[in-house]
């Protein structure tokens, strides 16, 4: 098994965006396996194939524009927060990597995470319960100096208050199995609605740390060999 950094987002954005065109990635797996999908997602299989071989380029509205921008620019800085809070160095990383197990797949990351051993800041968690929690298993997974993988979401959805969206769990264990990494945490910087002031809202942190399940390696073979076929198809 080998696994290389193709394309860094960070020295070449341009450079990344090409190169994720001769792949099927992993925030495209949700999608391609078309799985639990909500009636409010727009993106299908046919989509990921006109805009990987069709010439096709995805438009988003500007409402949607505006809320990617703020979370392409917060991301370092909410991986940053996280550490504080839980006591841990972090290591943003926005490589795209392959793994010769899976030839057309790919994993765009955010960063690493290291094992929790400085003071947790409880201050940028509405819950600290959940802090202590993400802590314990941090250290229950991580071996050493080892890092895992750490996933950055900004996001309004109170979903983060009880879960792990069903839209990323397919992204995670693509990249856990792409980078061959035992488990990442995802961090979403979220809102929290007030207990006794339902209409108002409060910025809050969540941390889910999620295993690599190695049953997802069928669903990777699955997706390598049809991704494959399409690529053929167009030569």
């Amino acid at each position: 098994m080998t696994i290389e950094a193709i394309a860094d987002a960070k020295e070449d954005f341009d450079g990344w965006l090409e190169a994720r065109k001769d792949y099927l990635t992993s925030s495209q797996m949700f999608t391609w396996r078309g799985v639990s999908i909500p009636d409010w997602w727009d993106d299908t299989r046919q989509s990921i194939e006109d805009e990987k071989f069709g010439g096709r380029h995805k438009i988003f509205d500007h409402e949607a524009t505006v809320s990617m921008a703020h979370g392409t620019f917060d991301e370092e800085n909410i991986m940053h927060k996280f550490g504080a809070a839980v006591g841990a160095r972090v290591e943003p990383c926005n490589k795209l990597f392959v793994n010769d197990r899976w030839p057309h797949l790919a994993a765009s990351i955010d960063g690493f995470v290291y094992a929790p051993k400085g003071t947790p800041d409880y201050t940028l968690f509405q819950a600290p319960t959940i802090l202590d929690e993400v802590r314990t298993d941090m250290d229950n997974s991580i071996e050493g100096e080892q890092a895992i993988l750490c996933e950055i979401k900004k996001s309004t959805s109170t979903k983060w208050q009880t879960e792990v969206p069903v839209y990323y769990r397919p992204q995670l264990q693509t990249q856990l199995h792409i980078l061959d990494l035992p488990a990442a945490v995802i961090v979403a910087e979220t809102i929290k609605r007030g207990d006794d002031q339902k209409w108002r809202w409060f910025w809050d942190m969540r941390a889910y740390l999620v295993l690599r399940n190695p049953v997802w390696e069928s669903k990777l073979d699955q997706a390598n060999r049809e991704f494959g076929e399409m690529k053929a198809k167009y030569g």
